[in-house]
């Protein structure tokens, strides 16, 4: 039986603040296989990047803190690791791609400077081969001309080249799993849409297992095997791509896929209704249950967990309490809104 890359059980994180304890990640669960793209969407304040944080030790304590879970990396809980042992699996075994290059990259060092210094650091290569390892890197992820590149700073490099630097950076050590945090978010659709087809290649070529986190349910579509939705902290629906797109099951899917543009469709842009919650005083029950128009008296009182869908594909799972193709059925007038 193949072992999950990434097994996380039971996660909850909340930062104390002088207003009272936010509740960030709650009871969160999931497992990631090998060569498995995960794309994690959600509104901002859902967990997303929090979680991942979280799990590499990178959130600060205090004001963050662990309140139970375990989070398996090739069966090693990353959460009983010292910080030492934290930063040997940092950059060799799970490397990260974080939103903005220009604030990831240091901008007095050369580029040449900081791949070599990560691959120095975990591969033990010595300067000259670290140079070659950073050629190779940078001529793998399409940059032209790598050999120059090394001695240039990351201003003289545009965005979407830095971009491509953070990705040889994250790759530099050949990692079991690469996670990508908003990594397009800040580029223009043209360079956006050649970062996911590099990630897509090396995914392809080197079987890297990856964690790609975004707001933009396009890329998702274009890139990931298996969708996560996270609201308020939990997951709110998960599964493989096509049923989640074509018949989701979380009333919170359909609004996101409601409100994506469309040429096909003849009538206003769709707002979910009301605001994300307050983390420090979270909802009882279903947190999306006050913005959920078809939410029942149980969604305002209980917590739904997370459960297979009994008519899709295997691995489809939802968090409701109510048959969302029923209730829609039942509601034309708000389905048509």
């Amino acid at each position: 039986m193949v072992e999950p890359v990434l097994d996380i059980r039971n996660l909850t994180v909340v930062f104390d603040t002088p207003a009272g304890t936010l509740h960030a990640v709650n009871d969160l669960s999931y497992t990631l296989m090998p060569g498995e793209t995960l794309g994690i969407v959600g509104e901002s304040g859902s967990g997303k990047s929090v979680h991942v944080l979280t799990m590499l030790g990178l959130l600060p304590c205090p004001p963050a803190r662990i309140v139970s879970g375990e989070v398996l990396f090739r069966g090693r809980d990353l959460l009983a690791l010292s910080e030492r042992e934290l930063c040997d699996i940092r950059g060799a075994e799970i490397g990260m791609v974080f939103q903005d290059p220009m604030s990831s990259l240091n901008p007095v060092l050369t580029i040449g400077r900081q791949l070599r210094e990560v691959i120095q650091r975990h591969a033990g290569l010595d300067h000259a081969q670290a140079s070659a390892r950073a050629v190779e890197l940078l001529g793998l992820v399409g940059i032209p001309d790598p050999a120059a590149r090394l001695a240039q700073y990351p201003h003289q490099l545009s965005g979407g080249m830095r971009q491509r630097v953070m990705i040889a950076i994250g790759l530099a050590c050949d990692p079991t799993l690469l996670i990508a945090d908003e990594a397009t978010t800040a580029l223009d659709v043209t360079v956006q849409a050649q970062v996911i087809d590099l990630i897509r290649d090396l995914k392809n070529r080197l079987g890297t297992t990856i964690i790609w986190i975004t707001h933009d349910m396009g890329v998702v579509a274009e890139l990931a095997d298996t969708i996560q939705v996270m609201y308020a902290g939990r997951i709110m629906e998960r599964g493989p791509i096509a049923p989640v797109f074509h018949q989701p099951r979380s009333a919170y899917s359909w609004s996101l896929l409601r409100s994506l543009p469309s040429m096909a469709r003849h009538r206003r842009l769709y707002q979910i209704p009301g605001s994300p919650p307050n983390m420090i005083h979270p909802p009882p029950g279903d947190p999306f249950a006050p913005r959920n128009p078809f939410a029942t008296p149980r969604c305002h009182r209980d917590v739904p967990p997370l459960r297979q869908v009994a008519d899709s594909v295997p691995g489809h799972q939802v968090a409701a309490w109510y048959d969302l193709p029923a209730a829609v059925a039942a509601h034309p007038e708000i389905a048509d809104a």
